[in-house]
């Protein structure tokens, strides 16, 4: 947390929006991460069965550059493990500052819309919504 406590309910308001925020950005990565990984382990899967000396195309900015499927195939198994291990820091990070986020809702009792309704209150006889049960007989 920080070092100095917040005083104005705006402060604590600015500050939890930028845990937001925090929060917000590291999953967005952590799903880009992930659909790259599934992107590497779809050509990995496309090119394990081909043979080693055939030919195949990798683009590298705007070039297209003639490669072997033994060239790339290690470089993209590489990138794919490098990428595993990126997503891994994004959720333990992840994780990290959800358990902040909760920290600091509870220092600041602040709740999220539709919590104030945690449990319906009772209502008294003939108010509210009545069910009519209707026979066909």
């Amino acid at each position: 947390m920080a070092a100095q406590e917040l005083k104005t309910e705006q402060e604590i308001v600015n500050k939890f929006q930028q845990l937001l925020e925090e929060r917000n950005a590291l999953s967005t990565a952590a799903i880009e991460r992930r659909s790259e990984v599934a992107e590497h382990e779809l050509v990995v899967k496309t090119l394990e069965p081909l043979d080693a000396s055939r030919k195949c195309f990798k683009l590298l900015g705007d070039i297209l550059v003639e490669r072997t499927v033994g060239e790339v195939l290690p470089t993209v198994n590489e990138n794919k493990n490098n990428l595993l291990s990126l997503v891994r820091t994004y959720e333990q990070q992840l994780e990290a500052k959800q358990a902040e986020v909760l920290a600091f809702q509870d220092k600041y009792k602040i709740r999220g819309e539709g919590e104030n309704q945690a449990a319906p209150k009772a209502q008294a006889p003939g108010s509210g919504k009545q069910g009519v049960l209707v026979s066909n007989s």
